[in-house]
């Protein structure tokens, strides 16, 4: 780090400060008064200056720190000034002696290093009213990309921002792409000696809110697109040589491989045998540092030290299968983006996840071998949905579509044993996961003790019983079928709420339950995210110590989100009621969303079933009949009534 005075090749604004028109849009105490963004690709630098007005004593608190990242490996980090300016007058902050290098490592918690610095300043006496005022250059680009130019430029924030400035500067020799993402945002260009200038100015930008669950490929904020890349072609062919066909193995990834090839003769067992190694026993774990942001390790290092990120640990399973003969390629991903990636120009900071994909008998066949413990045949594992990609490889041309690549459900048996009307009742739960709910589930018994899980069911069950008890816990893994299978044991003590009059029990399907939800924003003008893929079978039996008179019903409820069928019907003292939902996309549009909230009311309508019988005592007391009641208790005991139920908060698995 070092401080310089600013480069000649910016273009000095001098914005009015003192404009307060947004003022009341702003949030956590502050708002931001100007923030520019100035890069030459010939200098290979950026030069930022923001600035900030603190409104109040939370925007002391939260603002009174400058915090700048930076990754040493290739970037040198500038300081050109850093000033408070009170009541007209500047005060100067820099103060380079103060200002502190820490390493950041913001993506610990998903085993992953990057070797980020910041270079933090805590600023003292700062004050209400005070306008904070810092300007720096990053000079070095990442050499991964060899000196090809992309960037994305943001034109609308989720807060106001009074002043955006934006510059580019191109050597002549050299060609960019432009585009805006919603709208038009004009530009002005002009030529100076061997370099074209591209300059964007906007003003007053008031906030834009986010309404409430919108999926994650779903951006509303404008941005304008730059790249150097003229083609998806051109972005492979940077790919193929961090990703080279031909590499040495050493005597240990080399007797692995044979190993493979004697120990199966087929090339689905080869492929699936060659996964769980890599799944299994090569942890994820990423050192990032400089070019291996985008470039993998070789496969025979990942190999000795048993651990890499998705790009070491899809290298490595392509490599495997290519000595194997069997066709294998790297997919670059987005995992929040997916679709979106077709609105992008092409650039290879559009990916954040490499998968790979499997050529065999005329299939294609998608893998993601950072998901651990994935059991079953090759036609049976599931792949999340990330909707389209790019492959490696020298023929391709374009982003290629990826189909949903999901069998899998949950099939859940819920049995009530009830001896009387006491209240007491034994809970049995069996469940069978299959595909991508499968590899969920057997992620957390490998990670966790029986112990843990049985308390975790046990207090999401007593969200809805006060008084029950976990009995045991038990589970079998298929490998075979890739099935994953629980059975819960629970003791509940009071299965019958007392609401004055009667005595009710209420039964729902808990796990469909949750997965109903509505958005609070009603008045959408933007989609609405609901789970996809989704496929859930609940089947609740409750065995009745005496006859009930209970009236069949079904309903089948759809809308272009989801469907949802539910049959209730009794025989032999048993009440049955089966539920089968599905989603059909992951979101609601914002049109859809009317259809949606009648269908959720609908179906919330049908979600649960409530059995009641009048209370003893209370009836001994109107009545001054103990015997009186029971007999009027077994006529009462004709009443079944369906209700209605708000769902449950949802437990859910990136300026």
């Amino acid at each position: 780090m070092t401080v310089q005075k600013e480069p000649d090749w910016i273009t000095r604004n001098n914005f009015d400060y003192t404009t307060t028109k947004l003022d009341d849009q702003a949030e956590d105490g502050y708002v931001n008064l100007d923030f520019e963004k100035q890069t030459s690709l010939s200098q290979q630098s950026s030069y930022y200056k923001k600035a900030i007005r603190i409104l109040s004593e939370a925007g002391v608190q939260n603002r009174s720190e400058i915090n700048v990242s930076f990754d040493p490996s290739y970037n040198q980090l500038i300081f050109h000034s850093i000033r408070i300016i009170r009541e007209n007058k500047s005060i100067n902050k820099l103060q380079p002696y103060k200002i502190k290098l820490v390493h950041q490592e913001t993506e610990l918690r998903k085993f992953l290093y990057d070797g980020a610095m910041s270079a933090v300043l805590f600023l003292e006496d700062v004050r209400k009213g005070d306008i904070i005022e810092y300007s720096y250059t990053i000079k070095g680009f990442n050499p991964v990309f060899e000196n090809k130019y992309s960037d994305e430029l943001s034109t609308s924030y989720s807060v106001p921002i009074y002043n955006l400035f934006y510059k580019v500067i191109v050597p002549a020799s050299r060609n960019i792409q432009i585009k805006n993402t919603i709208s038009e945002v004009s530009y002005a260009s002009k030529q100076s000696g061997s370099e074209k200038i591209y300059e964007w100015s906007l003003n007053n930008l008031p906030a834009v809110h986010l309404q409430d669950e919108t999926p994650s490929w779903y951006d509303p904020y404008n941005a304008i697109l730059i790249s150097e890349f003229q083609n998806w072609k051109e972005v492979g062919n940077w790919a193929i040589k961090l990703f080279p066909v031909k590499v040495k193995f050493s005597s240990a990834m080399q007797k692995k491989i044979d190993e493979i090839n004697t120990r199966y003769s087929k090339p689905e067992e080869k492929i699936t045998a060659a996964l769980r190694f890599v799944q299994d026993d090569i942890r994820y774990m990423g050192i990032e540092m400089g070019k291996n942001s985008h470039q993998p390790n070789a496969p025979d290092k990942v190999f000795n030290q048993r651990f890499g990120d998705c790009k070491d640990k899809s290298y490595l399973l392509c490599t495997l299968l290519r000595a194997m003969n069997i066709d294998a390629e790297p997919v670059l991903i987005n995992t929040e983006y997916k679709k979106k990636l077709y609105e992008c120009l092409p650039a290879p900071t559009n990916f954040d996840h490499v998968t790979v994909r499997v050529y065999l008998n005329g299939k294609f066949y998608w893998f993601d071998p950072t998901i651990s413990f994935q059991r079953g045949s090759i036609d049976n594992i599931s792949y999340p949905d990330y909707q389209c990609g790019l492959i490696i490889s020298d023929t391709t041309t374009s982003l290629i579509s990826i189909p949903v690549q999901e069998k899998g459900m949950v099939d859940i048996h819920e049995v009530y044993q009830v001896p009387d009307l006491s209240g007491r009742a034994r809970l049995i739960i069996r469940t069978s996961f299959s595909g991508s709910f499968a590899d969920d589930v057997r992620n957390d018994f490998h990670n966790n003790s029986v112990y843990e899980m049985q308390k975790r069911y046990k207090d999401y069950y007593g969200n809805y019983y006060d008084r029950i008890s976990a009995d045991s816990l038990v589970y079998a893994d298929d490998e075979v079928t890739g099935k994953f299978n629980t059975t819960e044991y629970y003791s509940i003590m009071n299965l019958w709420q007392f609401d004055g009059t009667n005595r009710k029990g209420y039964f729902s399907p808990y796990t469909i339950l949750n997965l109903l939800k509505k958005p609070q924003d009603a008045h959408r003008t933007m989609p609405f995210e609901i789970e996809y893929p989704a496929h859930y079978l609940e089947e609740v039996e409750v065995d009745l110590p005496e006859d009930w008179d209970v009236e069949p019903a079904e309903d089948n409820i759809s809308c272009p989100a989801f469907k949802l069928q539910t049959q209730f019907w009794y025989y032999n003292r048993k009440l049955k009621l089966r539920y089968e939902y599905q989603s059909l996309k992951d979101h609601v549009s914002a049109d859809e969303t009317q259809d949606f909230i009648s269908s959720y009311n609908r179906a919330d309508q049908h979600i649960q079933y409530s059995l009641s019988f009048p209370d003893e005592n209370v009836r001994h007391t109107t009545f001054h009949s103990n015997q009186g009641m029971k007999n009027l208790n077994k006529a009462y005991l004709l009443i079944a009534v369906l209700i209605l139920i708000v769902a449950g908060a949802w437990w859910s698995r990136n300026l």
